[in-house]
């Protein structure tokens, strides 16, 4: 009779621990000295199913899950378990709401590993608020640099064309409309001159750096300096222009070199130009016809009957003489009463034939 109890206990017991879904045990088949031990054998089954689904759920990550009550004394560690990894969970929430105050001292190895997580954080939040502070001093200066260059660019006469290196797109125009024909066309013919500038330098090396200034003549007569010169704008390649209108400034230039080479009194060319004619004549080797003329009584004139009549004496001749040369003739003033006719292409005859009719037309009139 006990071999046969032993018998059905023995796999009862063997059931529970390998394979407790299974296991089943019938009362009835046991004699009833052997009621109690069946029983208790009964509990352990209910006590291991609940262990395995409760270690399973938490294997999951549920930690939601219900913990069995205080008479299965085989949960005992899991709840333990269960509890540390729910205080866990919320230390990690706060961790990542920014409270790095958080520490684990129960855990062992895994304390110190989350400890040092917390600490490293907490140093790479630092660093990163010291940056960040640090960009925006730096974002700070650089839109009170921008808007003193925007100031600055708004009250020069320079106008600023940037154009991308490999497109010759526009990328900033300094507020001056790109459709203003004024501007348009000193706009296309710096797009031109850059391209022209890189396909000519192309095989240099730092070709895409090179800097340089010139002018420009647009269509209405209107000079333009320009400087070009290599930038990076917003991470792009490009050249920036400045243009700067010189048309002015070429106004005076001529009309101080007509002064330098135009006598003031009769409005005739003077030495200077007498002089530079002449070595261009024989640079070029042309042939030239130079004719020297010395008016006489001009100290007489001035002394009894004043400068002004002198002026008008000096004026007189110099019409009569502008009366029979052509207007590509030179005729110049290179001193008080003295004058010099240049006249190329031209044969003695003619020549001494205009010379006859200036001496007689200031000698009758």
């Amino acid at each position: 009779m006990e071999e046969k109890n032993c018998e059905i206990l023995f796999e009862y017991l063997r059931d529970i621990i390998y394979d407790s879904e299974n296991a089943k045990l019938d009362l009835e088949q046991l004699d009833e000295p052997f009621w109690k031990l069946g029983k208790g054998l009964q509990y352990l089954d209910k006590a291991v199913k609940e262990v395995k689904h409760y270690s399973a759920e938490i294997s999951k990550g549920n930690l939601s899950i219900e913990a069995p009550g205080r008479d299965n004394f085989l949960c005992e560690n899991l709840k333990n378990i269960h509890a540390n990894l729910n205080h866990l969970t919320w230390q990690a929430k706060q961790v990542a709401k920014g409270d790095y105050s958080q520490s684990v001292s129960y855990l062992g190895e895994f304390s110190e590993a989350f400890n040092t997580m917390t600490k490293q954080l907490k140093e790479r939040e630092q660093y990163l608020k010291q940056e960040a502070e640090r960009e925006k001093t730096h974002a700070n200066m650089v839109e009170s640099y921008n808007q003193l260059l925007i100031q600055l660019i708004e009250r020069s006469k320079e106008d600023i064309l940037v154009l991308s290196k490999d497109r010759q797109e526009t990328l900033y125009c300094s507020g001056k409309s790109l459709s203003d024909s004024k501007h348009r066309e000193i706009y296309e013919i710096c797009r031109e001159r850059l391209a022209e500038k890189l396909a000519e330098v192309e095989a240099e090396e730092n070709a895409c750096e090179c800097e340089w200034e010139w002018e420009e003549q647009v269509s209405d007569h209107r000079y333009y300096y320009v400087a070009t010169g290599f930038m990076e704008w917003q991470g792009e390649k490009a050249y920036a222009h400045i243009i700067r209108d010189i048309t002015e400034e070429k106004e005076r230039e001529e009309k101080l070199e007509e002064k330098a080479y135009l006598d003031a009194l009769t409005g005739i060319g003077n030495r200077n130009l007498l002089v530079g004619k002449m070595k261009e004549f024989l640079e070029k080797s042309k042939k030239f016809v130079f004719c020297y003329c010395d008016l006489d009584h001009l100290k007489y004139i001035n002394d009894t009957y004043g400068h002004e009549e002198g002026d008008w004496y000096l004026n007189h001749f110099v019409d009569i003489v502008q009366e029979q040369i052509r207007k590509k003739d030179l005729f110049a003033r290179i001193g008080g009463d003295e004058f010099c006719i240049a006249i190329e292409e031209c044969d003695k005859a003619y020549l001494r034939e205009r010379m006859q009719m200036i001496q007689e037309a200031f000698r009758t009139r």
